[in-house]
């Protein structure tokens, strides 16, 4: 699936497993920058057939209802390319090929050039295999592009940032430490409406009301990143405020 595309290099990437990662995890900072006129493109590793869906559906017809649900969410975004990876079945990418996981990525990101790239950190903030196996493989695939002088120039785990819905997820030390805080008021609208889009997902409801509730509350809301290539070294006096 791809959308038209500005540019050839630069810009910000995301790889992630399913169909609505993106939506939960980075949509404000995708927005940010697709409105500050950087490309924005996004790489998912499976169609998201396995999930557990609102709706009764067979596998195939809800991989086909997520792609379009994903499509809708990207237009939502501002994304200017999105693709979904062959042959990796949803809840079982880590049963399949690390090292064609690897290349596969490797080959989008070398096609595509972005400056910095957005992925899961070691446990998936969730600790679903998938996420932790797509997030490893990302970085696997960086450091094959660097030998190739070719790397982005910088990679991102997504690193939640807690708001009055109490949400908390057994996170790994990085993903704990965000070095990077995005507000994201400003776009929350198409981040909400993105998610909307992933109506066949219960969670995504869930996450659409805990939003809401903290812009009822707060005002404001942000997404959290912790940069770790280049790593940024502790301890974080503050948090630094763009990814671009």
């Amino acid at each position: 699936m791809i959308a038209g595309v500005r540019a050839l290099g630069g810009g910000l990437a995301a790889v992630f497993a399913h169909p609505d990662d993106e939506s939960f995890g980075c949509a404000g900072a995708l927005a940010l920058a697709h409105d500050s006129g950087d490309t924005t493109r996004l790489l998912v590793v499976t169609r998201g057939e396995a999930a557990e869906s609102a709706i009764d559906l067979g596998d195939d017809e809800l991989a086909d209802v997520r792609e379009r649900e994903l499509i809708c969410a990207a237009e939502k975004i501002g994304l200017d390319e999105v693709s979904v990876l062959d042959g990796f079945p949803d809840g079982a990418v880590a049963d399949e090929s690390f090292e064609r996981l690897v290349d596969e990525i490797a080959d989008w990101l070398a096609a595509r050039r972005p400056a910095a790239v957005i992925t899961f950190g070691s446990h998936g903030v969730t600790g679903h295999p998938d996420h932790m196996v797509v997030g490893s493989a990302t970085r696997w695939a960086v450091e094959r592009l660097d030998a190739l002088g070719i790397a982005p120039n910088a990679v991102y785990v997504i690193s939640p940032i807690f708001g009055p819905s109490g949400s908390r997820y057994d996170l790994s030390p990085e993903e704990q430490a965000a070095t990077h805080r995005i507000e994201i008021t400003g776009v929350a609208g198409r981040k909400l409406a993105a998610l909307g889009c992933h109506a066949s997902q219960a969670d995504a409801a869930d996450e659409l009301a805990a939003l809401r509730a903290a812009l009822d509350v707060e005002g404001v809301i942000y997404e959290g990143f912790h940069r770790v290539r280049p790593q940024v070294p502790p301890p974080h006096p503050k948090f630094d405020v763009a990814l671009l």
